[in-house]
């Protein structure tokens, strides 16, 4: 559900970008917006990306990444509306995000930037808020047990989830600190980092944990 959420989330960013120039300013900010383009012009689209220093940009990354999905995961305390507050704002963000590259014919340029860190980023804010959404939904639909006995159970499920996500968002910072700035690596070598994550989150998040089940059942 959190999945589902968040891509009709990018594509109402990517609608309303589509149907309004000023949309992109007011969701990525016009100083954001003046340096992407001045960067456009100038040759290297992607400068934002070479424009801090490593270890610090790896540092602040790293937290603020953590940060997001803290609040995706907490925010579902209001009954999940928070916690789909955070989707729908970063499902639009990146939607819009993508939208104003392919305005200016850069899609896919952009796409092998961006997405060397953001297979794994953009995963685990998802991740994230299906733990707030679990945290939230037991509070709503406690079943058979006592609403106490079920926010106890899903808050201690969607904490487990989040502190899993805690090395995945490590990783999608050192990507973006130290590996994304090279923005004129080989195509071949973008795309295998690329496929390489995604291919560990779907191993990691689905198909292991179904094979943990499993046993466990057995």
């Amino acid at each position: 559900f959190a999945l589902v959420f968040f891509l009709v989330s990018v594509v109402v960013g990517v609608i309303s970008a589509a149907n309004d120039d000023t949309y992109p300013r007011l969701i990525l900010g016009d100083h954001y917006v003046n340096m992407t383009i001045a960067n456009i012009k100038s040759g290297d689209p992607m400068a934002v990306y070479k424009s801090s220093s490593r270890v610090p940009m790896f540092l602040f990354i790293a937290f603020n990444n953590i940060r997001v999905a803290f609040m995706a995961f907490t925010f579902g305390l209001f009954c999940s509306l928070g916690t789909l507050f955070i989707l729908l704002n970063n499902g639009i963000m990146l939607g819009t995000f993508q939208y104003f590259f392919y305005k200016y014919d850069l899609l896919f340029e952009s796409a092998l930037v961006i997405w060397i860190h953001g297979t794994l980023e953009i995963s685990a804010i998802i991740i994230a808020g299906a733990a707030g959404l679990t945290m939230g939904n037991s509070m709503l639909f406690p079943g058979t047990y006592t609403r106490m006995q079920s926010f106890m159970s899903g808050a201690k499920k969607g904490v487990k989830m989040c502190f899993g996500l805690i090395p995945i968002f490590i990783a999608a910072a050192f990507l973006e600190g130290f590996v994304t700035r090279w923005t004129e690596m080989p195509i071949y070598l973008s795309l295998g980092i690329i496929i390489s994550s995604l291919a560990f989150v779907i191993w990691y998040f689905f198909l292991y944990p179904i094979k943990v089940s499993k046993q466990v059942l057995q």
